[in-house]
């Protein structure tokens, strides 16, 4: 019988498994409870994937009909033998094929995949009431799936770095820096996960209980410390822990999820390269005083060691709506810039743009694990993915933010736990009776809500406004604050130009900006780029004033420019207004050939090298 405690990624068929009947000969029966089961298993941090035999565009419409299709992560749909293609994602994916069960309603498909993988484990269709038993038994211990999104990133890794023509220069322009940290008694609990589940690049195999390793770091005469890895695909937290007592290394532990990027050797190489027996096999071999150069360095690729990774040569976040993401399109070498603006939930139509409003910000180190899990559960207009960021958690010289959102959005406060959320306009408040029509009726950002709904919701929270000039000026204090000492933040002032039926917004406007400016001349690390100092009149904007033509953005992008050579000594390059513009029309392009075609299409990956030819760009800036 299989057991779920061993379990870390299941694996689907589709047909006669996952859903009633085949997809290819007409139509099929969604099953309600595996889908309810596969989001029972990310609740308890189990991955699902797929491997099928059937056409991806058909399967890949019909799992986004049902609402499913992010819950799956490296989906192998094609007519190819299956054993073949579930070796390859498991290793892709970086896991043991013992923590890997694989469900098919085809005996011979079974066999053939534990035939060429052993360790494999298989589940029959007409068994899978077996794990479902299992489930009451296990604690959910992430309801906000954040191990479903960290697979997500790796699934994007993996994409990536297919496109370079080899791995070594994938890792130098990943951008990767290793923390270590040496303060382990607060994180005793992912330290202990670690040791207990990690198997691959788990070089001494000891398995010490909490207190075990509590009376470990304790030690005077033991140098412990955990490592936490961030590159420019995200933040992933604490992924190792080594102990060295008395010069023995009693831990040298790193999660799976590493695998590859050379986090152990780069541990290694800095503690001096102990020796020690390594017990067991693990995935990685480590080389006495090796450092990769890779790592915690501006270096571009193996021919460039001295070249900055980056080619801007320092550290830029840029946050916020479409001001930000038109602008950075004007800047050479863009794709370098981490980037946090506002999009579209991928498989639904919600739009997510209070991701870079500062109640927000602020949660992110703000709000604990149970009041995130409380507002994915009650607010289905939050992305789970905007309760996560690198703000406070990477080091970057320079943050470029966005105010123009501020103003004009409502925040809303939980009753019982304190923790706010952000929402649709502030002069119409979601929680009031006489507006609740409104919500029912229409599709605001891509949701659309019940009368149970906003019943429920005005029960658990209430209303409180919007934000004010001395909200965001105490914010702007408390990000200075927690921010590096070297770290730059500027913001960009929305514009107060009095348009037609934008005089209220443009007023909002110009309360926060004069709030900004004030604070700017008492702190040095805070700047600002007033839109007002580009427009010179109405004929600059484009329907709104928080959107402008292409020759404003442009000169967005310069004056952001300027900052960077003022902050960082470094000058940044524009290309000229004309190729921009005929960059712009390419990028339109993809667009829309992307809803059309599936990136691995041959018109598609067509465009894209024609692209990435025409710009001098290493990738695409999503």
């Amino acid at each position: 019988m299989v057991s779920l405690n061993t379990i870390k990624l299941v694996v689907w068929d589709l047909d006669d498994t996952f859903w009633s009947g085949t997809i290819s000969e007409g139509q099929i029966r969604i099953i309600p409870e595996n889908v309810q089961l596969v989001k029972d298993l990310a609740d308890c941090g189990i991955v699902n994937s797929i491997c099928s035999k059937n056409d991806y565009d058909v399967v890949d419409k019909e799992l986004v009909s049902a609402g499913i299709r992010d819950f799956f992560v490296f989906p192998s749909v094609n007519w190819e033998s299956k054993s073949a293609r579930l070796k390859t994602l498991i290793e892709r994916m970086s896991l043991r094929p013992a923590n890997v069960l694989f469900i098919d309603d085809n005996h011979f498909n079974r066999e053939e995949a534990k035939h060429l993988i052993p360790e494999l484990q298989v589940l029959d269709a007409t068994d899978i009431h077996e794990i479902r038993s299992q489930l009451t038994g296990l604690p959910k211990s992430d309801l906000s799936h954040k191990r479903l999104r960290q697979y997500q990133v790796l699934e994007q890794k993996r994409k990536d770095e297919d496109t370079y023509s080899s791995n070594e220069d994938f890792l130098y322009a990943s951008n990767i820096r290793v923390d270590i940290c040496e303060d382990c008694i607060p994180e005793i609990d992912r330290i202990f996960e670690l040791v207990q589940r990690s198997n691959q690049l788990n070089f001494t195999k000891k398995r010490d209980s909490k207190e075990e390793l509590l009376s470990l770091i304790q030690e005077p005469a033991c140098k412990s410390g955990y490592v936490r890895v961030h590159d420019k695909y995200g933040d992933y937290g604490i992924v190792g822990f080594y102990a060295i007592l008395a010069g023995h290394v009693e831990h040298f532990v790193f999660s799976c999820r590493t695998i590859g990027q050379g986090i152990e050797q780069y541990v290694y190489g800095i503690l001096g390269s102990p020796d020690f027996p390594v017990v067991g096999e693990v995935r990685s071999n480590l080389v006495n005083g090796l450092i990769p150069r890779y790592i915690n360095q501006d270096i571009s690729s193996p021919e460039e060691a001295v070249k900055s990774d980056t080619h801007i040569g320092c550290s830029i976040l840029m946050k916020g709506p479409c001001d930000m993401s038109h602008a950075l399109m004007y800047l050479k070498d863009a794709e370098s810039i981490d980037t946090e603006f506002t999009y579209v939930k991928a498989g639904t139509n919600k739009t997510i743009d209070a991701y870079n409003h500062s109640v927000h910000i602020l949660g992110l180190k703000n709000y604990s694990e149970n009041q995130i899990q409380g507002i994915i559960r009650d607010c289905p207009f939050v992305d789970p993915d905007m309760l996560y960021g690198t703000f406070f958690t990477k080091k970057h010289d320079i943050i470029f933010l966005s105010s123009l959102i501020e103003s004009v959005r409502g925040i809303y406060q939980n009753k019982a736990d304190g923790a706010r959320v952000v929402f649709g306009p502030r002069d119409v408040p979601m929680t009031e009776k006489a507006n609740w029509p409104t919500y029912a009726a229409g599709d605001i950002g891509g949701n659309k809500f019940t009368y149970e709904f906003l019943e429920d919701f005005s029960n658990k929270y209430k209303y409180v406004g919007a934000t004010t000039p001395a909200s965001y000026t105490s914010f702007l204090k408390e990000c200075l604050s927690a921010l590096p000492a070297s770290t730059t933040l500027c913001i960009i002032l929305g514009a107060t130009w009095p348009l037609d039926g934008c005089k209220r917004h443009s007023e909002l406007h110009r309360e926060l900006n004069e709030a900004v400016i004030s604070l700017s001349a008492c702190e040095p690390r805070l700047r600002y780029i007033a839109i007002d100092s580009i427009v010179a009149g109405p004929q600059d904007f484009d329907g709104s004033i928080d959107h402008f033509t292409t020759e404003i953005y442009y000169k967005l992008a310069g004056a952001m420019s300027r900052v960077i050579e003022e902050v960082c000594g470094v000058k940044v390059e524009q290309p000229s207004i004309a190729k921009a513009f005929f960059v712009k029309i390419l990028n339109m392009i993809r667009v829309l050939l992307k809803k059309v075609f599936r990136k691995d299409s041959f018109l598609y990956v067509f465009f894209k090298r024609f692209y990435l030819k025409m710009t001098g760009k290493k990738d695409i800036v999503q």
